[in-house]
């Protein structure tokens, strides 16, 4: 299992739960590349960005069903998906490439 991609909080929460608990977790996915030619317009480039994340969420999302986990939303202007798996589906999942970091999910804050 690639630790380093678990956030201290989702650790935690990990060495409380047993291998059949369910999980509601965040999967951040590597970062997307900058997208368009500098005259390409907004609009162009959204669509390219969701196109972009749409392929690089495709293999992680795969995987997560293969496991018997589900995906509960999806984020492609972060590049986050939020699933739901077990704790033992968790250590395949983090030794995926795309995946950069498992989180519990919590509330964003605005920076003041």
């Amino acid at each position: 299992m690639s630790t380093e991609k678990i956030s201290p909080p989702l650790s935690e929460c990990l060495q409380r739960a047993e291998g059949d608990d369910w999980l509601e977790l965040i999967v951040e996915l590597a970062a997307q590349d900058d997208i368009g030619a500098p005259a390409a317009g907004r609009a162009a480039k959204i669509a390219a960005r969701k196109e972009q994340f749409a392929r690089q969420a495709k293999p992680v999302a795969d995987q997560i069903r293969r496991l018997g986990g589900e995906i509960t939303g999806e984020a492609w202007i972060n590049g986050s998906l939020r699933i739901r798996l077990t704790k033992k589906m968790v250590p395949v999942l983090s030794d995926q490439d795309q995946v950069v970091r498992l989180d519990l999910p919590h509330a964003i804050q605005a920076d003041v």
